[in-house]
């Protein structure tokens, strides 16, 4: 990536949103919100709003603790999609 291929953002919904898999990945495991609250030590809203792609952020250490406790990677929690209207 050179510093020629920065785009600048001119209206919010250009640059395309984070999608949290955490619901799917939740699922698969069999994992309730409430276990993953017990044995994680993540609040019981955050893994709410995280499942149901109502947070506008997450925090690192919340990040980790669910890589953890789920034995995953980043990319399986979260996924860019670029906005194709964009161009």
């Amino acid at each position: 990536m050179k510093k020629d291929n920065i785009k600048p953002i001119v209206y919010e919904i250009q640059y395309g949103k984070i999608i949290v898999k955490l619901d799917e990945i939740m699922k698969k495991l069999d994992v309730s919100n409430y276990e993953l609250n017990s044995k994680a030590n993540i609040k019981f809203q955050t893994i709410q709003n995280l499942r149901i792609n109502k947070s506008s952020r997450i925090d690192f250490e919340v990040l980790a603790k669910l890589c953890y406790s789920l034995d995953c990677k980043v990319g399986d929690i979260l996924e860019y999609v670029p906005n194709n209207d964009a161009e």
